[in-house]
């Protein structure tokens, strides 16, 4: 890691050359130009094999095995030089296995979740203060599944109302809020800042994925003119879930499958490359690393992200 900074810092003196932002910032407060398109494409794989609590790695004790992979369409379009209108599109596949006492039970759901609709409005301008600043606001629709075809309680529930969060969508309208901060340093490099609230009222099946406040820091920089270096940290804060009086609490509290709660950071480096040195066609790669967590009930997290995107600017 010391090396990969020292490069930036260095490279950052002699270099004039396009830096994009971080692959987790949200593009931190830039909006595109009027007139113009971007589409983008980010694809995250993770796993999850590992339990905790607290402060705490703790036993899986119900040997659960879990993989999810995430693919994100973007479309971005600037309205005006200082608004645009973003549409995100995710695909979500996920397997997992586990025993619950002598049951084995295995899930395998995919489909298409949730979409994102947000606006972006630039406050601050780069050209008048040296930095941006810009606030956006969106919804979450509820395209995802949420019908029977998703399990909603183990065998050893009997019957009991003890949800799980692996439907594609939630059935509810979800609320978005977001702040953006960027600021050039020198010809190349760049930081981005990021936070979004989102508030999400109960979804259906009676399942609460807690309301969410996300913060993304960005360091990029240009080691060439084809090659962006970077280092993130990012961080989420979930409400703890209230599922109800209509939830068995004493079973739920065994169950691996949660929507999570706590608080969790990563952090991430990563690597884009324009072959043609511009970022009007960009590939990137990262991969996240779970630095801290301070959890609000036993539930299972991820050691790794590995996440990918192409970008390219019509």
């Amino acid at each position: 890691m010391k090396k990969i900074l020292f490069t930036l810092l260095s490279c950052s003196l002699i270099l004039s050359a396009q830096v994009i932002p971080g692959i987790n910032s949200q593009g931190g407060a830039m909006t595109m130009p009027e007139g113009k398109l971007k589409m983008g494409i980010k694809h995250i794989h993770l796993k999850r094999d590992s339990m905790y609590d607290g402060t705490k790695e703790v036993t899986n004790k119900e040997n659960l095995d879990a993989t999810a992979n995430i693919t994100l369409l973007g479309l971005v379009y600037g309205v005006t030089d200082k608004f645009d209108i973003k549409v995100i599109m995710p695909y979500k596949s996920i397997e997992a296995t586990a025993k619950l006492g002598k049951n084995d039970v295995a899930i395998d759901n995919n489909g298409i979740g949730d979409i994102v609709v947000m606006g972006r409005y630039v406050v601050l301008p780069m050209k008048e203060y040296g930095f941006q600043l810009s606030l956006g606001a969106g919804v979450k629709l509820p395209t995802g599944s949420t019908d029977s075809g998703f399990k909603t309680a183990p065998p050893v529930a009997l019957g009991v109302n003890t949800p799980m969060p692996t439907q594609m969508g939630t059935g509810a309208y979800e609320y978005k809020a977001e702040l953006g901060i960027s600021k050039p340093i020198g010809e190349s490099m760049r930081v981005d800042f990021h936070t979004m609230y989102t508030y999400r009222p109960l979804a259906h099946n009676d399942y609460d994925f807690g309301n969410e406040l996300s913060y993304d820091l960005s360091f990029t920089g240009a080691v060439t003119k084809n090659i962006n270096l970077g280092v993130e940290y990012n961080g989420k804060y979930n409400t703890k879930t209230d599922m109800g009086n209509d939830t068995n609490a004493p079973l739920r509290a065994m169950l691996p499958f949660k929507a999570f709660s706590g608080t969790v950071g990563y952090v991430t480096p990563q690597v884009e490359f324009m072959p043609f040195d511009k970022p009007k066609l960009h590939f990137g790669v990262g991969v996240s690393f779970l630095a801290h967590y301070n959890l609000s009930e036993y539930q299972p997290l991820e050691k790794q992200r590995f996440i990918a995107r192409i970008g390219y600017l019509f």
